[in-house]
């Protein structure tokens, strides 16, 4: 069942599958998630203003999609 997840719950499940938070880029409350796909460098930005706030479904849905960590290319719902 998909649910909203916390920052830091999405960061340590996103760590995983080697995308890191990249601290140095983003502005103000936007963080970076950096990781490579089909030996791309690929990067997308996420509001945070701190650990504790929650991602609703349709950001998490999006980050999955841009990392290609959807059902199509073999990662489970559960897994999220």
């Amino acid at each position: 069942m998909k649910k909203p997840l916390k920052y830091r719950e999405l960061r340590k499940k996103l760590k995983k599958y080697h995308i890191e938070e990249n601290k140095v880029r983003g502005k103000g409350s936007e963080r970076m998630f950096v990781g490579i796909v089909n030996g791309r460098v690929i990067k997308y930005p996420t509001k945070c203003h701190n650990e504790g706030d929650e991602k609703p479904i349709a950001v998490i849905e999006a980050i999955r999609r841009h990392f290609n960590l959807t059902l199509e290319h073999g990662i489970s719902d559960k897994d999220f």
